[in-house]
């Protein structure tokens, strides 16, 4: 089979790694000049060797496919390992650095409320039955149609519990509570007890940083065709021609393993189905923005940040690399992400900077720094997927069906929705059905 391949993200390399190996006739095309999509590393812009990463952070002791790939390519995980709370180990909150028993003491009863939200969202996950499947929730419906903003206001959240809740679906989502759904919330919390089966997960960054993993696998891949970009398709029963910047080609499936994004702007001039035009068109993406500010000194206490502020999330990328500097991170997302967006590299850190000299006090020099804005990078247009409320029951079942000869691969289609494990996922998933296909 002819096969041709648009983007080289994660899903894509994985799809590309299966189908060559069964045989396949690829060509994998890239719009810009390296692989990885939304996996970057960035060294350049740091001193003393020293790195952080602009794109996917984490692995979780549970995302085997990720863990089987840095085996295969020698890759270590650093440190301990991460346990997510909502509480993290410091507040910025009206210029004072909070503990959480500092926290505790400004908001009786903040550990009760929070609480109450987990209790109403672990409800609501204990009967989703398929996690693949959350559009099949026999409440679907009634649940999908409310937020996460809609469980806060249930949960009678006070002022710093409210903070911390919006701050989480700032980072996980890179939305606010309003633009989440509430199933797509459970089906996440869902499919992470389906992996889990009880056991304690821990997330860990990777020696070298993620970039080690697409270089990895673009190795495996090779062929790929980079700086060609997707600028129309049509299909019909006997196939599929792709336009793309530089040649047409027809193959007899293609698969679109980007961000749903650049695709609105591609001609379809076989026009897409009524419900999957609305899907591509209408799925909500997260805004993140990630600013990274090297310090000659490490004038920090240990642990994440919390903060009113604008920076929203600080913590240090570094803790596991040597040096007496290090870097601290502003993990931005939801409004204050695109808020960040609109200002340049410059004044993004410049932003951050300024933060974190008045939450710690800081007095060393900044050696070095890094914004990257994913809402407005071109080719991404946002971090990854949200499905917004009323948007799991209408679009989660057609984005995964194949339309005709063209199928749909990225983090947006796996059942591990926004992690490199989903785009590994759905590049499997869609390397087997065009092979069963034949």
């Amino acid at each position: 089979m002819r096969i041709v391949v648009v983007g080289a993200g994660l899903s894509g390399l994985r799809a590309t790694q299966h189908l060559r190996a069964a045989g396949c006739d690829v060509t994998f095309v890239e719009a810009e000049h390296r692989p990885g999509g939304r996996v970057r590393t960035v060294r350049e812009s740091f001193v003393r060797g020293q790195y952080s990463e602009s794109g996917a952070e984490w692995v979780d002791s549970v995302h085997h496919r990720m863990l089987e790939l840095l085996d295969r390519y020698g890759i270590d995980r650093l440190g301990a390992g991460e346990r997510w709370t909502v509480i993290r180990r410091w507040l910025y909150w009206n210029g004072e650095l909070l503990s959480p028993e500092r926290i505790r003491q400004v908001e009786p009863g903040i550990v009760e409320q929070l609480d109450r939200f987990d209790a109403l969202v672990a409800d609501v996950a204990s009967e989703v039955v398929d996690p693949a499947n959350p559009h099949l929730h026999a409440r679907a419906a009634e649940i999908d149609a409310r937020s996460l903003a809609d469980v806060a206001l249930e949960a009678e959240l006070g002022a710093l519990a409210r903070l911390f809740k919006r701050r989480d679906a700032q980072g996980e989502f890179g939305a606010e509570p309003a633009d989440v759904s509430l199933l797509f919330l459970a089906q996440q919390r869902a499919q992470h007890e389906h992996v889990a089966h009880g056991a304690d997960v821990v997330a860990h960054r990777v020696a070298g940083g993620f970039g080690g993993v697409a270089d990895g696998l673009a190795r495996e891949v090779g062929d790929i065709s980079f700086g060609e970009s997707l600028l129309g398709l049509e299909q019909d029963a006997d196939g599929v021609v792709v336009h793309t910047s530089s040649r047409s080609l027809r193959a007899d499936h293609v698969v679109l393993a980007c961000s749903l994004v650049p695709l609105r702007s591609v001609e379809f001039h076989t026009p897409m189905p009524a419900a999957l035009h609305e899907a591509v068109h209408g799925l909500g993406y997260g805004a993140i923005t990630k600013t990274s500010v090297q310090w000659s000194t490490r004038d920090w206490p240990a642990g994440y940040a919390t903060t009113s502020g604008v920076a929203q999330r600080v913590y240090e990328p570094t803790i596991d690399q040597p040096g007496d500097g290090g870097i601290l991170m502003s993990y931005c997302g939801g409004q204050g992400g695109r808020e960040w967006a609109v200002h340049d590299e410059s004044t993004r850190i410049r932003l951050a900077a300024d933060e974190m000299r008045s939450m710690y006090g800081l007095r060393g020099e900044v050696q070095g720094a890094y914004s990257r804005s994913w809402s407005t990078a071109v080719g991404y247009g946002g971090c990854y997927a949200v499905y917004e409320p009323g948007q799991v029951t209408r679009y989660w079942e057609v984005l995964r069906r194949p339309w005709g000869r063209v199928h749909l691969a990225g983090e947006h289609v796996a059942t591990c929705t926004g992690y490199m494990e989903g785009a590994l996922e759905s590049g499997e998933t869609v390397a087997g059905r065009i092979l069963a296909a034949g």
